[in-house]
């Protein structure tokens, strides 16, 4: 129905019906339930009367007749009254303990969401808690100096560290950890370093350069000194060592476990946790669930009690944890739903059925027994079968979780080249559907096209080659791979048509190279090396470079450079 045709109806929760759409954000102590533009169904709707919810605003047509109650007109309420309990009668306050207040209050909005928080600050107890703590630090006024330096500098930065230190304060209370106030001193101005961060750095729209990355790497060391020089001695180590990771896999001074404290280890999985969960220029962020999966999977790196801990103190199992119901039956977690994920639905491991956990909560998890990664591999071949099928949305989830923490031509080697190796011999050997197998390719494509936008914002190459291709084979599978895997060596790919040789040689001297690649459909040049007083022209078919790249698979990301390889392969094919 047109958009014109919707009106704006506050209605009881007892009015309510499938299939209506949210008109309003839902709030409950603080916490945003469900987001505007859901559609409502009978499951969400006995979730959010369980969750006291008592009105809620939702689109209905113009001449629909329940528009009669909407209690709109006999009822407002400000936004802001949502967090007027925490407001407590007081005497009047100073303007700089008000100002303090509502920084806590404002940015409290921006970060509590029950699909990040969970159980975390269900109570208004727990966020009285976390504001007092916050309001104390802030009583020396060189450190909300501090504080806003950082939000002026890099406002990301200021809500992750905002975040950080709710989530932490919350976290090592749970831990029972001593001297907590200390602690959440540290966690609010654990990224103060940021402040030395180059802001094109900050808020650059794809992942770092090597060279970009050693520079925010200084972050640790640099916020260390600066809380020295502020006479924050007692907290500076979070800031240098929150990056640190076990084994000495970290930085900057590659510790292992046994030098880090306690503090420090919590910190570590907070800070990747919120990270991860938190919606960046480039990014949307993860779901709960899907953050703590990538943190298990590198589960060797971290304090994996404290990650069971933590997994505990939110409420949110990720999908494949094991764990004990409060019935003592074990099971295992095997969907979480968005708007309400510490309810999931689980397969009880001695029965082996599923059942969803009840909305009144008499069933709940009980804690955490362990987690069963899937593999790499165990991924990608979820990827591949969704390729296979076309179904484009879930094998973006997939890809997503494969990409993550790959170098960019490890992206190419062990997803784009195996999984076109697999589509090709299903092809090849069992005959699968032509129309199915294009369909295919066009989403892998597609993938491999959105990688390649990431590689031209990396416009930092350090020589050229030139390609000679015909137009109409630019837009090739296998062309674009070759482009990538040359982006990626920081080689940009000059490409010209076919004709004029004296045009091409003058672009050969133009870019200071002495080769020009010639790749066509079907090779039809019988000397496959044509020399030239400039240097030479090498000719390839598509079918030559699918043999170099298919032969790159499973190969070192540092052990070849793409264009020996193609010379490499061409010579050894014409001594032959």
């Amino acid at each position: 129905m047109a958009e014109n045709m919707l009106r704006k109806v506050t209605l009881s929760i007892r009015e309510v019906e499938a299939d209506d759409i949210l008109a309003e954000d839902i709030f409950s102590d603080y916490r945003l339930l469900a987001k505007k533009d859901l559609v409502l169904t009978e499951r969400i709707i006995a979730l959010l009367k369980l969750r006291k919810v008592d009105e809620l605003s939702v689109y209905l047509p113009s001449d629909s007749v329940r528009i009669v109650h909407d209690l709109s007109a006999q009822r407002t309420r400000e936004y802001e009254d949502l967090f007027s309990p925490l407001m407590e009668e007081k005497d009047p306050i100073d303007d700089y303990k008000e100002t303090v207040h509502q920084l806590f209050m404002t940015t409290l909005e921006n970060v509590v969401h029950e699909l990040r928080y969970g159980q975390i600050l269900k109570s208004i107890q727990d966020t009285a808690y976390v504001r007092g703590v916050f309001e104390k630090i802030l009583e020396e006024k060189h450190r909300y100096e501090l504080l806003m330096r950082l939000k002026d500098w890099d406002e990301y930065s200021f809500v992750h560290s905002f975040d950080v230190f709710v989530l932490g304060t919350i976290f090592a209370r749970y831990l029972g950890l001593t001297d907590i106030e200390t602690l959440a001193r540290g966690y609010l101005f654990h990224d103060i370093g940021k402040v030395f961060i180059p802001q094109e750095i900050l808020n650059l729209k794809r992942k770092l350069s090597e060279d970009e990355f050693e520079i925010v790497k200084t972050h640790t060391t640099k916020g260390y000194e600066l809380l020295i020089e502020n006479e924050e001695e007692d907290i500076a180590y979070l800031a240098r060592d929150h990056h640190e990771r076990f084994a000495g896999k970290g930085y900057p001074n590659q510790l292992c476990a046994d030098d880090m404290s306690e503090g420090v280890q919590l910190l570590q999985i907070i800070d990747v946790y919120s990270a991860m969960t938190s919606k960046r220029v480039y990014h949307d962020g993860y779901g709960a669930t899907d953050a703590l999966a990538v943190l298990y999977k590198d589960r060797h790196l971290y304090n994996e009690k404290f990650m069971n801990k933590f997994v505990e103190c939110l409420g949110i199992y990720p999908v494949n944890s094991v764990v004990m119901l409060s019935d003592n039956r074990s099971a295992q977690v095997e969907l979480v739903y968005d708007l309400f994920p510490t309810l999931p639905k689980v397969k009880l491991l001695d029965e082996q059925t599923s059942m969803n956990l009840p909305l009144n909560y008499s069933v709940k998890i009980a804690k955490m027994i362990d987690y069963r990664a899937n593999s790499f591999e165990e991924i990608f071949n979820l990827f591949v079968e969704q390729l296979i099928r076309c179904d484009e949305n879930n094998l973006r989830m997939h890809f997503s979780k494969l990409i993550d923490h790959l170098h960019p031509k490890e992206i190419v080697l062990k997803i784009f080249l195996p999984a076109f190796r697999i589509l090709r011999l299903l092809t090849r050997e069992i005959q699968t559907d032509m129309t199915k197998y294009r369909n295919s390719i066009t989403i892998l494509k597609k993938l491999l096209e959105e990688q390649l936008n990431v590689l031209y914002m990396d416009y930092q190459h350090e020589k050229t080659t030139i390609l000679v291709v015909e137009t109409t084979l630019r837009e090739n599978f296998f062309i674009k791979l070759v482009q990538s895997i040359l982006y990626i060596d920081k080689i940009v790919p000059f490409f010209i048509n076919p004709g004029d040789d004296q045009r091409i040689t003058q672009l050969m001297g133009h870019c200071d190279v002495n080769v020009a690649y010639f790749i066509e459909d079907e090779q039809t040049v019988e000397k496959r090396v044509r020399p030239m007083r400039e240097g030479a022209f090498l000719y390839y078919s598509l079918a030559d470079i699918e043999e170099i790249l298919v032969s790159l698979i499973g190969m070192s990301v540092k052990k070849f450079s793409f264009e020996e390889k193609m010379q490499e392969r061409l010579f050894s094919t014409y001594k032959a």
